[in-house]
């Protein structure tokens, strides 16, 4: 049997996430960073919504949604000042951080056991 821990291109891909959304708080700001994470994170959804095509996963439309909402949050932080001001830069990070923990621990570890679950991985 296999763990969920087998998926490490998943897992990966999510650390990397995180440690960018870790640098929006790094003073001083460098708006590239969003730049950055707006760019890894469509690498990464394309990825994940490609393998729910490909299995026909019965969560894809949920899921698709969420990766939309974050794409239309990100976008909307990127309008922000450049010389942001840095409990602006705390509140977007945690913000990301939290919303992609709970994406990681909810609608991601569902996808997750299902590809498992097939012979895709």
């Amino acid at each position: 049997m296999q763990k969920t821990s087998d998926l490490i291109w998943q897992d990966t891909q999510h650390q990397a996430l995180f440690d960018l959304i870790d640098r929006i708080k790094e003073t001083p700001f460098d708006p590239d960073v969003l730049v950055r994470l707006k760019l890894y994170a469509e690498h990464h959804f394309i990825l994940e919504e490609t393998y729910m095509r490909q299995l026909d996963y019965p969560g894809f439309e949920a899921h698709l949604e969420a990766h939309n909402r974050f794409r239309e949050e990100l976008a909307a932080m990127m309008q922000t000042d450049p010389t942001m001001h840095p409990a602006l830069q705390v509140s977007l990070s945690d913000f990301l951080y939290k919303w992609l923990k709970l994406h990681v621990l909810g609608i991601d570890k569902k996808l997750e056991d299902f590809i498992l679950k097939s012979r895709s991985k």
